[in-house]
């Protein structure tokens, strides 16, 4: 463990299983969210490539289902990026994330936390805190991770349990998993010890810095990208007359000079940054850390005695909100006997420039201040009920009474999820506003919809972002084995049945993003050989868990490839798929039965 900007680690390889785990729960709390970067995470929790987009298509179809029901990713209401990708295959994560309606103009969801099981011999969980978003962010943020081991040297940590089930309530942890976790014992770090972990929910007032951290330190440093002055006093009570705080040019500006804090400075975070897939799958690097870190974004503060320092680390900025309250937040407080370590922290921090206000870029500080204030504007727009209907005539998005307020401060637009660039204005005095006309196939059907606000007096401020709404007309259990099926194809209809028998991925030399090739010269059916009682039993034989595993769904998901050949538009393709899925339909439904019969 460092804190050299050269040691960089992927959160995704250090939660991804070992082999013969499955995780059986996860959740996630972040602030923003990048839907194509949770997707990766799927894949990398659910998947078996090593670098999570290097996962085949039928790898991503194995993910979606080993995670399915069990991922949970907690998220500040508003905060999804628009996807600039791939948004054909991204309605299949609705069902996974939960929006946390805290109004930003007052206080935000802002924890960046993560807790998995995993199924195996023996039950494994992995906690992970810090200061990553879940999105492509190439910024330098920092993390701790302790998992649960028999090993001498773990240790308990109550605290987790009690983070779990208050902080997490969307989580809906089991009372076995809370025992789970109360009675674990974790391994941290070499040369660190977790002392308390600390946490609030929306509207809270916990004081994360309620006495030193270290009394009479010699050295203490921090890290933090957004600051104010009332933030920064309290950094001054963690333990040293002096702090050498690193921050960015236009945070130093708004709060310099402070007696006791020495201000240096490095590049401004892009927590908000999406995920460029190719650019990941070019350079087979995983988890968005190619190119050289953009800025800074980790929340730090460390204080040092001798041989002996604490860090605090986690997703609080050194602001009043991110350490008095009322944003929701969650930090870890190290006792650090690892010097090394401490001093890679203080060396990193000594590595900023000291601050100049020559640098400070005033246009860019007042850019900042315009999209702060329509911030505000679309905080006063989701405290509104907002809904998609499904109905013969299309989608129809509905708005609730009290919007009109908010539809007037700003002008607001929404677009189907698939059709980005459809933009439909809002008006106001409009309950409901027509998305789409005509039918909506079932696998195009998702709670995700398109919004862009823009500033009513300088039509260059815009932001757009993603909701995922109430709905009505939906069936989210019969869309995605419609979207899994249509994403499959006929072409690859062979591939997935060879998956269900042995386990065998046919797709492996393509990757989950490349366009399904629909071909009308196909090669002689050889499904029925396939699929005999001497291969079933052999496949049985040599992995039952995993061959029943296969097969639970295996009769819901022929049903739906049904439905979705039958509406192939080439009449040769459509009678080639449906004769495929004819010839070994009745023998599968026999297998199925007979290892399900008493489920």
């Amino acid at each position: 463990m460092s804190f050299d900007p050269g040691s960089r680690i992927s959160v995704f390889g250090a939660l991804r299983p070992y082999a013969g785990q499955f995780v059986s729960r996860a959740v996630v709390a972040t602030y923003s969210l990048d839907l194509v970067a949770l997707l990766g995470l799927v894949l990398a929790l659910g998947g078996d490539a090593e670098a999570e987009f290097e996962s085949s298509p039928l790898g991503l179809v194995k993910a979606f289902d080993c995670v399915r029901g069990k991922l949970r990713v907690l998220h500040q209401v508003g905060r999804i990026i628009a996807p600039r990708a791939h948004r054909s295959i991204l309605p299949l994560l609705d069902t996974m994330i939960e929006a946390i309606p805290a109004n930003e103009r007052r206080q935000s969801w802002h924890p960046k936390v993560a807790l998995v099981r995993y199924d195996g011999d023996p039950v494994q969980w992995r906690f992970w805190i810090g200061s990553r978003n879940l999105t492509g962010s190439r910024d330098l943020d920092a993390g701790l991770l302790v998992t649960s081991s028999h090993d001498k040297a773990a240790r308990l940590v109550p605290d987790i349990a009690e983070l779990a089930r208050g902080l997490l309530v969307e989580g809906q942890f089991t009372a076995t998993e809370l025992n789970e976790l109360r009675t674990a014992r974790w391994l941290a770090p070499a040369g660190t010890a977790i002392r308390r972990l600390l946490w609030r929910r929306p509207g809270g007032d916990t004081s994360f810095i309620s006495a030193p951290l270290l009394g009479g330190a010699e050295t203490a440093s921090a890290v933090s990208p957004f600051i104010d002055v009332t933030g920064l006093r309290e950094v001054l009570r963690a333990g040293a007359p002096s702090v050498t705080l690193l921050t960015n040019d236009v945070s130093a500006g708004s709060c310099a000079p402070i007696s006791g804090i020495v201000f240096r400075t490095g590049a401004a975070a892009e927590p908000e940054t999406t995920v460029s897939v190719d650019q990941q799958t070019d350079d087979r690097t995983a988890e968005f850390i190619e190119p050289l870190p953009a800025g800074v974004h980790a929340k730090m503060i460390a204080v040092s005695k001798g041989k002996r320092s604490a860090i605090m680390l986690g997703s609080a900025n050194l602001t009043k909100r991110g350490l008095l309250g009322p944003n929701a937040e969650a930090v870890a407080i190290l006792d650090v006997m690892d010097t090394a370590l401490a001093s890679s922290l203080h060396s990193f921090v000594q590595s900023g420039f000291e601050f100049d206000y020559s640098r400070v870029d005033e246009d860019l500080a007042r850019l900042e201040e315009s999209r702060r204030q329509l911030d505000e504007r679309i905080a006063l727009l989701l405290e509104c009920e907002l809904g998609l209907e499904y109905e013969d005539g299309g989608l129809m998005l509905t708005v609730g009474e009290g919007a009109d307020a908010a539809l007037a401060t700003a002008r607001f637009e929404a677009a189907p999820f698939l059709e980005p660039d459809a933009w439909v204005w809002i008006e106001t005095g409009v309950r409901k506003v027509r998305l789409l006309r005509g039918n909506v196939v079932l696998s195009e059907r998702t709670s995700l919809v398109s919004f862009r606000a823009t500033s009513l007096t300088d039509r260059t401020i815009q932001r757009c972002w993603v909701l995922s709404l109430p709905v009505t007309g939906l069936d989210h259990d019969r869309r995605d084995l419609a979207l899994l099926t249509r994403y499959v194809g006929a072409s690859r209809f062979r591939d997935w049945l060879r998956s269900q028998l042995d386990g065998l991925d046919g797709t492996a030399g393509e990757r989950w993003s490349d366009r399904l090739h629909n071909t009308h010269e196909r090669e002689p059916s050889n499904v029925p050989e396939m699929f005999t009682l001497e291969t079933m039993l052999s496949a049985w034989a040599r992995d039952p868990r995993g061959f029943e595993r296969r097969t639970a769904g295996m009769m819901a998901m022929l049903d739906s490839f049904r439905e979705t050949f039958e509406e192939l538009p080439d009449e040769e393709e459509r009678r080639a798929a449906l004769a495929d899925l004819s010839e070994v339909r009745p023998f599968l439904q026999a297998v199925h039965d007979a290892i399900h019969r008493d489920v």
